[in-house]
Order: C-alpha cells, then sequence, then structure tokens
C-alpha cells in the first residue's frame, strides 16, 4: 500500500469523525435551523434558570434562552418605576409564533425534582392576538426554595431557643393542664348519676318546650279564631285601600273650596264692612247697657217708692184710698159732674 493512500484513507477517517462529532454535538445540544424571533421575559428572580436552557410548550421545545440580562437600577420611564431585576432573552421559532399570544403566562419550572431549568410557556387563549416580534412581556418567578428553608430553619430556630429559655414555664403549664384533664376526669366520674339525671331532665325539658311551643302554635297562630281575626284585618284594609282615596279627594276639594270662600270673605272692602259691623255692634251694645242701667236705677227708684209711680205702687194706704175712691165713683157716677 503506498504512502499517499494511507493518508486519503487517514483523512477520510478524520472527517467522518468530525461529522458525527457534529452530529453528536447538534443532536444532543439541540440544535436547530430554524427561523426564530426574540421575547422579552423579565423576572424578579429566574432562580437557576442558564443561558441557554431550553424554551417548552407543554413539554415540547420551541426555542432556547439566548441570554440573561442583569437590569438593577434601571428606571421603567413608562411608570417611573424600578424595572424587574433580570430580562430572560428567549429566541422561538416562528412556526410556533401563531400559539403564543398576549395573554400567555411565563414561568420556570424544571424537569422532575433534581432535572434541569427550563423557560415553560402556557400559550394563552385563541381569541387574542399573537405575540410579536421583541415584545416584552412579565413572568413570574418560581417558588424561592433557599428561602423557604432558610425561613424554616429560623423559624425552627427560634422555636427551640424559645422551648429552651421557657422549659420551666412549659413544664408547669403542661403540670397544670395535666391536673385540670385529671380533675375534670375525677368530676365526671363521680358525679356521673347526676349528670346523668340533668341530662335527662333536659330531655324532659325539651320535650315539654315543643309541646307548649306546639300548642302555642295550635292556640295562636293557627287557631281558627286567629284566621278570622287576620281575615278581619284584612278586610278592614281592604276597605281602607277603597274608602280612604275617595275621602282624601273629597277633603282636597272641600278644602279647596273654603280657600276660595276664605279668599272671597277675605277680600279689603269684605273686612271693612266686617270692621264697620263691629264697631256699630260695639256701639249698640254701649247704648243697651246705659239703657239697662236707667232701667234698673228706675226700677229701684219706683221700688224705693220715691215719686208718685213709686208712692203709687209702693204705699198701701193710699192705693187703699184710690181702690176706695173708684168703688165709690163706680156706685155714685153723678160725683163726677157736681158735689152736694
Amino acid at each position: 500500500m503506498s504512502q499517499r493512500s494511507i493518508e486519503v484513507r487517514v483523512g477520510i477517517l478524520i472527517l467522518v469523525a468530525l461529522a458525527l462529532l457534529a452530529g453528536f454535538l447538534v443532536v444532543m445540544g439541540g440544535l436547530s435551523f430554524e427561523p426564530t424571533y426574540t421575547v422579552k421575559v423579565d423576572f424578579d428572580n429566574p432562580g437557576g434558570l442558564q443561558s441557554g436552557a431550553p424554551v417548552r410548550i407543554a413539554g415540547v421545545k420551541v426555542g432556547r434562552v439566548a441570554e440573561i440580562q442583569f437590569r438593577g437600577g434601571v428606571v421603567d420611564p413608562a411608570t417611573q418605576q424600578p424595572a424587574p431585576t433580570i430580562r430572560v432573552i428567549a429566541k422561538i421559532e416562528k412556526r410556533y409564533q401563531s400559539s403564543i399570544t398576549e395573554n400567555s403566562r411565563w414561568f420556570v419550572t424544571s424537569q422532575g425534582v433534581l432535572g434541569e431549568l427550563f423557560l415553560a410557556v402556557e400559550p394563552g387563549s385563541h381569541d387574542r392576538p399573537a405575540l410579536a416580534d421583541g415584545a416584552e412581556v412579565r413572568g413570574i418567578s418560581p417558588p424561592r426554595l433557599d428561602l423557604l428553608l432558610s425561613e424554616s430553619y429560623e423559624l425552627l430556630h427560634r422555636t427551640y431557643a424559645g422551648l429552651t429559655k421557657n422549659e420551666k414555664e412549659i413544664g408547669e403549664m403542661f403540670e397544670g393542664l395535666h391536673r385540670t384533664l385529671k380533675g375534670t376526669g375525677d368530676f365526671f366520674a363521680n358525679n356521673g348519676d347526676k349528670l346523668d339525671r340533668i341530662v335527662t331532665n333536659v330531655e324532659t325539658l325539651t320535650v315539654e318546650a315543643n309541646g307548649a311551643v306546639k300548642a302555642g302554635r295550635e292556640r295562636y297562630i293557627d287557631s281558627p279564631q286567629v284566621t278570622r281575626i287576620m281575615n278581619n284585618v284584612e278586610g278592614v284594609t281592604a276597605s281602607v285601600n277603597r274608602d280612604v282615596p275617595p275621602l282624601l279627594t273629597d277633603g282636597r276639594a272641600l278644602v279647596g273650596d273654603a280657600r276660595k270662600l276664605t279668599g272671597a270673605l277675605a277680600s279689603d272692602a269684605q273686612l271693612a264692612r266686617y270692621e264697620k259691623i263691629t264697631r256699630d255692634v260695639v256701639d249698640t251694645t254701649g247704648h243697651a247697657k246705659v239703657a239697662v242701667a236707667d232701667a234698673q236705677a228706675l226700677v229701684a227708684h219706683v221700688k224705693g217708692g220715691r215719686g208718685t209711680v213709686g208712692a203709687l205702687l209702693m204705699e198701701e194706704a193710699l192705693y187703699d184710698d184710690i181702690q176706695e175712691m173708684v168703688r165709690d165713683l163706680k156706685h155714685n157716677p153723678w160725683k163726677f159732674f157736681w158735689r152736694e
């Protein structure tokens, strides 16, 4: 075999080995030559996510994490608030772009308990538009197991320290609890019969109370008399509802007529006339009082026997003389004409 033939065979072997190595790297590294688009996912803390980690939808790899940027101290110009600390640049194959919408959810998870971390995507609803190239979204930060373990350790340490420092008080508390439970047990053991009687009495009282409630319901709720009363009340209510509106209408009409009459009688001319009539009545009343006073004085004068009329009415002798003279004139009328 010539030297040149050996060199050619060695070269072919080397090329085959390099091709196998490249194919191995492509298969194991998950390299893809599909066109991609970029999505920027912001996290407060993405955990242990690394560059090159896969992006998966329902377990299917659709891209990879191209870069992880630290953005501490950056202020969002739109909200003037501090921006999320970490920004993950994800490269996703364009053939899956229609499946990832604006309301999709992004979070970091792992394959199993100890598997590698990857960026998982929940596509979202199909009625929303697809996520555009270069879009910025907010991711859901994974739970901090290290922080949880640290806080749990701190809690356990404080619990242990508290138990250690208060060992005496805790012992006394358990001793008191033991005495309380023991006393309660002794009480129930020593008063079992009494407790049974109390329970029996309570049951009897409950039965009697139920009977009383039933009797009261039959007497005061379901009674025919109560039914008649309620029917009468309903009838009265119906009558009131039927008769009150016409009465109110008539009352309003009467009030209106009274207002009209008052307005007619309360004019200025009518008021002046009423005032004149009132003055005349007052003057007449005054004159009547004076006349009554004079009549009373005249009667008193006559009763006192003063004056001709008083003497004529009050003097009995004069009255007898006049009566005698009248009687004499009746018997001797010629005395009017001449005297003997």
